[in-house]
């Protein structure tokens, strides 16, 4: 069996979505934290961007994110993670990208943003795109984006919520108690074994993000 080596950094919520996906899909590999701030040179020479997620399976390497889970996807199918459903399957592809394009830039900015004049018209797109999800989540049956079934989609959104504490500390910001549907998948979303033994307490969060908001260190 080709051994699956998994580079990833415990903050970075990218990573935190193939941590999610190799958990659910029970994928044997062998994971390696990268300090980002002291870049291995080992490291540098097998990514091309430097940056984590990063897979290498046998010889070959795959990086971002949501190409690597589509890959464990490909190459790990079961349990599935995407519907087979073609139509299906591409509206949860525009919901991935839905995050990737509109909701991750609005969460992620709030934080990084040290301009505060900025603040506010991040503020309010942020809450667009939550108000967005909520109507999303509002048309499905069961828990998640796709009902019943745990998806892709799931995973893509669930890490910027979990660091949600850190916006709370730095800007003031909560998730608004009227997301009713938000706040029912999000319950959903912890109670899964996944979820479980990967995520860390706001306190985690918190800390991490200081340099950050106080310019002490770049994104």
């Amino acid at each position: 069996m080709t051994t699956l080596h998994f580079y990833y950094n415990d903050v970075c919520p990218f990573a935190y979505r193939v941590r999610l996906a190799l958990a659910e899909k029970a994928i044997p590999h062998e994971a390696q934290i990268i300090d980002l701030q002291n870049i291995p040179d080992w490291y540098a020479d097998i990514s091309p961007t430097g940056k984590v997620p990063l897979l290498k399976y046998g010889d070959d390497v795959v990086w971002e994110s949501t190409v690597i889970n589509e890959f464990l996807e490909d190459v790990f199918p079961d349990p599935p993670l995407l519907p087979r459903n073609p139509v299906v399957r591409a509206h949860a592809r525009i919901w991935i990208e839905y995050c990737n394009s509109t909701f991750q830039p609005n969460c992620c900015g709030l934080v990084f943003e040290l301009d505060e004049s900025q603040h506010e018209a991040i503020r309010t797109a942020l809450l667009d795109s939550l108000t967005t999800i909520e109507k999303a989540l509002s048309e499905t049956t069961g828990p998640y984006w796709l009902g019943d079934r745990f998806s892709l989609v799931d995973l893509t959104y669930y890490p910027f919520f979990e660091h949600m504490p850190a916006l709370t500390e730095y800007r003031g910001f909560e998730l608004p108690k009227s997301l009713s549907r938000v706040h029912r998948w999000l319950e959903a979303m912890q109670t899964r074994p996944s979820v479980q033994v990967n995520r860390q307490p706001p306190a985690f969060y918190i800390e991490a993000y200081k340099p950050y908001v106080e310019g002490r260190m770049d994104k």
